[in-house]
């Protein structure tokens, strides 16, 4: 099986739902073999909308929906502590690190996890 907690990333969700992106057959094993995935919920946002925007809102809308209901994923609001490490990791990396890779970062500290993602930033951070 998985690991115990894996936090998802836009890049994780999106190849998840996008036939055509190259990740896809990856994301859906990982996705498969998963025993839990946190998706921060600016995450869940950021994916909906990529996916309104790219596709359309029937897309989003069923994206959405299919996060929502499943058993081994939890859409999370943030903590106190999970938006001040956010902030820090954000500063920290100077320009380098998008917002919103940072929230995953975050996140994966507080919960000791690993991200779910196919972006190398995210990746290479979490490793340190």
């Amino acid at each position: 099986m998985g690991e115990p907690v894996q936090v998802a990333d836009t890049s994780f969700l999106y190849a998840l739902f996008s036939k055509s992106d190259a990740f896809h057959g990856k994301a859906r094993r990982a996705a498969a073999s998963a025993d839990a995935i946190l998706v921060p919920s600016e995450i869940f946002a950021e994916t909906v909308s990529l996916i309104h925007y790219r596709v359309g809102f029937a897309a989003a809308k069923s994206a959405g929906s299919w996060i929502r209901v499943q058993k081994r994923m939890e859409v999370a609001a943030p903590s106190r502590s999970v938006l001040n490490g956010c902030w820090g990791i954000f500063r920290a990396a100077r320009g380098r690190l998008s917002y919103p890779d940072a929230v995953v970062l975050a996140w994966c500290r507080e919960r000791r996890a690993t991200p779910l993602a196919f972006d190398q930033a995210i990746l290479r951070r979490a490793k340190r």
